[in-house]
Order: structure tokens, then C-alpha cells, then sequence
């Protein structure tokens, strides 16, 4: 579980972490911090989109239109 540090704390797995970092930590471990008030849990980013280019051809010319 992705959690984010509120308050600097030590695991055995990760060490030392400091506020605002964001850790991807097993849930057990994630859980306790929550529950004590260490951590809370990672909102997911938002991707951005990509913005849609229509690149159909409409028309062709070929010599033979002539």
C-alpha cells in the first residue's frame, strides 16, 4: 500500500522516512502507521490526457484526377 509520511518515523523495512515522502509499504506495516498517526494513505496522481489530433486525410490527389 502506497502511504505518504505526516510525521518522521522509523520501519525496519525502509528505515529512517521523512514527512512527505511517499513509500509503497506492505499493508500491515501500512496500517499501524495510519492507525498510530504517522502516515496517511497516497491519493493516486491524475494523468494528464492527450489531447486527439485527428490526422485522417480528407482528400487525396492523384495524378491520375487530372
Amino acid at each position: 500500500m502506497k502511504v505518504k509520511i505526516i510525521e518522521k518515523c522509523y520501519t525496519g523495512t525502509q528505515g529512517n522516512m521523512h514527512i512527505g515522502e511517499e513509500h509503497d509499504l506492505d499493508d500491515r506495516i501500512a496500517n499501524k502507521l495510519i492507525a498510530r498517526g504517522y502516515a496517511e494513505e497516497a491519493k493516486e496522481k491524475k494523468k494528464k490526457k492527450k489531447s486527439f489530433i485527428n490526422r485522417a486525410v480528407k482528400a487525396l490527389e492523384t495524378p491520375e484526377d487530372e
